[in-house]
């Protein structure tokens, strides 16, 4: 018995040991590697970018990645003709004089992704800034100011919130990965977003890869759940909740 109890006993604290270094899946929604590197963070660089809202209302931001693309027309065409708000996050060479004016509209936030979809983690000091710089002076050409940044994959460093302090680019990441990027699609797609769902989400999805289709059952299927869709800027005014805290 006492060989039992000993060993219920240090099961119980090696599944407690694993939920301190993965997000709670009732909060978060994580591709599951990139949850626990993000738990693997230290307090201070993680408190250098919003995840989701500290809220308890319900409300949720869609966020895009990677655009201007072909597929960008008809994804802001769809949002506008539902009144949905949207936070795009650009790649700046994309960008043009032509597909600039798309993003000329009070439901869009333009945001910064980078110049080149690199990995800011491994990017030294000098790449950084440059990457940054290079991409904000291309933006400011077509009258663009971003306030938001989102670097690609979602990797951070200490090196590149240091220049985002500097450049007062204030960065976002996610709390909901909807996977578009990884051939999630129809009722999989849905029903893995919509069982996520909490206060104060951000989802993350990306200009190429999600589905018209998809996208318009997603809204749907969020506002039936009685949430509304809100723009970026009214999460962060609540303040930011951390994945592991």
């Amino acid at each position: 018995m006492r060989m039992i109890r000993w060993f219920v006993i240090l099961s119980l604290l090696y599944m407690v040991s694993l939920s301190a270094k993965t997000p709670s899946k009732v909060e978060w929604n994580f591709y599951p590697s990139y949850g626990r590197a993000l738990c693997r963070l230290t307090p201070s660089l993680k408190h250098g970018f919003f995840f989701k809202a500290a809220t308890s209302r319900k409300v949720v931001a869609l966020t895009f990645d990677d655009g201007p693309l072909k597929r960008t027309s008809a994804l802001l065409r769809f949002l506008k003709q539902r009144g949905v708000p949207a936070t795009l996050f650009l790649l700046a060479p994309q960008i043009n004089r032509h597909n600039a004016r798309l993003y000329d509209d009070p439901l869009f936030t333009v945001g910064l992704h980078s110049y080149h979809h690199i990995n800011y983690r491994r990017a030294s000091r000098k790449k950084t800034r440059r990457e940054l710089d290079r991409a904000l002076k291309h933006m400011r050409r077509y009258g663009m100011e971003p306030y938001y940044f989102r670097p690609p994959y979602g990797m951070v460093s200490r090196t590149l919130l240091n220049a985002l302090n500097t450049r007062n680019l204030h960065g976002v990441l996610w709390s909901l990965d909807t996977q578009d990027w990884n051939g999630r699609r129809g009722a999989r797609f849905r029903r893995s977003v919509l069982r996520s769902l909490s206060p104060g989400a951000v989802l993350l999805m990306h200009d190429q890869s999600v589905s018209l289709r998809d996208l318009g059952r997603l809204i749907a299927g969020i506002y039936a759940k009685g949430y509304q869709i809100v723009p970026l800027s009214e999460l962060v005014r609540s303040g930011s909740r951390y994945p592991c805290e």
